[in-house]
């Protein structure tokens, strides 16, 4: 009797470790299978004699008048993989001119077609517009148009109580791979004030000491490449910027409205890039702020004359170098 009760107990236990072993194979079965991910072939650049052929038929593009910036871009996606970092220059060079010549057409269809002011009810207090709100725009033509507008490397934003298409510099990062660094830095600082401008509503939207590193940034890259076919361009984002960094903005002043004693904040900016060697803005700002402590910290039209003059010394230093 004690045997067969011992039989019955060893059956149970092996019934016991085989279902369970089962169970765990089920499981193991179960388990999804990982792919490897899939490794993209490296494109090939295209021999010389085919690269003058693409490059042929892209100067007859940009040079018809009625070529939109979105058969440009759509020809430079088609043919960009296969050229190199200097075809890439004057092809994103060209794109972006198109970009700055349509741009007033865009925003014209925009308030042609946005009568009952959709876009800004729907951004409601967003300062940009997310591609994903785009299918919930009722006006079909509306709809359209700022679709057409996103697919061609713009992007829209509220400024002032409006809407408007702006060049969105950051969807341009996608050709970084086929261009010079000097358009690799120029991309990211455009990038940068399409994506987080520094103004807004006529004040700042970032601090001094935020907006002081971009201005330096900008004299770093003009110094740089001297001969760039983007000076202009930067030279008159500095600029602006500079006068906002030396004068303040209507909601963003940089002196008390009722003593006209100058910030803490802007003064210790001023300071901290005065600290910044081999900058013509560096030495400027140095003299600015040490006319403000002279002047018994008092930014009054006598200070604001001396800005006018160091901000127009400092661009016409930046230009010569061209």
């Amino acid at each position: 009797m004690t045997n067969k009760k011992l039989v019955l107990i060893l059956m149970s236990l092996i019934l016991v470790i085989a279902l369970a072993a089962c169970g765990n194979n089920e499981e193991e079965a179960q388990e999804p299978v990982v792919e490897p991910p899939v490794q993209e072939e490296p494109v090939e650049e295209a021999e010389e004699d085919e690269k003058v052929v693409i490059m042929e038929e892209f100067r007859v593009i940009v040079e018809d008048e009625q070529a939109s910036a979105t058969i440009i871009k759509d020809f430079i996606e088609e043919n960009l993989p296969v050229l190199g970092e200097l075809e890439g220059n004057y092809m994103l060079e060209n794109l972006e001119d198109a970009l700055k010549r349509e741009i007033r057409d865009v925003n014209r269809d925009l308030m042609e077609f946005d009568t009952e002011d959709e876009l800004l009810e729907l951004m409601g207090d967003s300062v940009e517009l997310d591609p994903e709100m785009i299918e919930e725009i009722e006006s079909d033509e509306l709809r359209e148009t700022v679709q057409s507008a996103y697919d061609s490397h713009y992007k829209l934003i509220s400024k002032e109580g409006q809407i408007e298409a702006v060049i969105d510099y950051s969807s341009l990062k996608s050709y970084e791979s086929k261009v010079t660094e000097e358009w690799k830095e120029y991309i990211e600082i455009m990038a940068i004030e399409s994506d987080d401008p520094a103004f807004n509503d006529g004040a700042l939207t970032i601090t001094f000491d935020q907006l002081a590193e971009r201005i330096l940034r900008i004299e770093n890259y003009l110094n740089r490449y001297i001969s760039g076919p983007r000076q202009e361009e930067l030279l008159e984002l500095y600029e602006n910027q500079l006068t906002a960094y030396y004068k303040g903005l209507p909601n963003t002043p940089i002196a008390s409205y009722d003593s006209g004693v100058v910030m803490e904040n802007v003064y210790k900016s001023y300071e901290n890039t005065a600290a910044n060697e081999g900058y013509v803005t560096s030495s400027m700002i140095h003299e600015y702020r040490v006319a403000i402590r002279d002047n018994d910290m008092i930014v009054d039209d006598s200070i604001l004359t001396l800005a006018d003059q160091y901000i127009e010394e400092s661009v016409s230093v930046l230009r010569e170098f061209k």
